[in-house]
């Protein structure tokens, strides 16, 4: 029997819709690599998700900004999303970041499997923990808590991307 991964896909976006040409910045997104078209991730023809391969499901988030969605709707639709997902990937950069933060607690209080990509600073940055990022507590709260996280170190916000893509491409693929 074939496993369905249902993935979660947070971290902030590094575009905006009201920007002119925005979709190219958007096609750049880790989000959109990983769906193969920035389309599915602006405008998805079926907002329960876009099949990446038979045995994985992008369930979300989507861009809904251009959509003119109010807060409360946007933070009810992916509470849901990560209530269904099987399995949360989140990119963590220098950004701040309080929705993904709130997302990966969320994610982590459902015992999901998370797995966090984040960003790593010079050594002498960051000193309260060995990671060197500014979003250390809830990522060292989750492993204490969760013995389904896992962390990956990165380089930059394009290690990150390219590391994410690495672990749908090789751990994701059909058993």
């Amino acid at each position: 029997m074939d496993t369905q991964y249902k993935l979660f896909f947070g971290g902030a976006f590094a575009f905006d819709s009201r920007d002119e040409d925005y979709e190219i910045a958007a096609a750049e997104d880790y989000r959109s690599q990983i769906l193969g078209s920035v389309q599915a991730l602006l405008k998805p023809k079926d907002m329960s998700g876009v099949s990446i391969n038979d045995n994985v499901f992008y369930i979300g988030p989507f861009y809904f900004e251009a959509e003119s969605r109010r807060a409360e709707d946007i933070i009810m639709c992916e509470k849901e999303m990560i209530e269904n997902c099987t399995d949360a990937v989140f990119v963590l950069d220098d950004a701040a970041c309080p929705g993904t933060i709130a997302e990966i607690m969320y994610a982590n209080s459902l015992q999901k499997t998370i797995h966090l990509f984040y960003v790593k600073h010079e050594d002498d940055d960051e000193t309260e923990s060995d990671l060197h990022t500014p979003c250390w507590y809830p990522l060292i709260f989750c492993q204490q808590t969760n013995e389904n996280t896992k962390l990956y170190e990165c380089e930059d916000i394009t290690d990150a991307a390219r590391k994410v893509i690495d672990l749908i491409t090789f751990n994701y693929a059909q058993e």
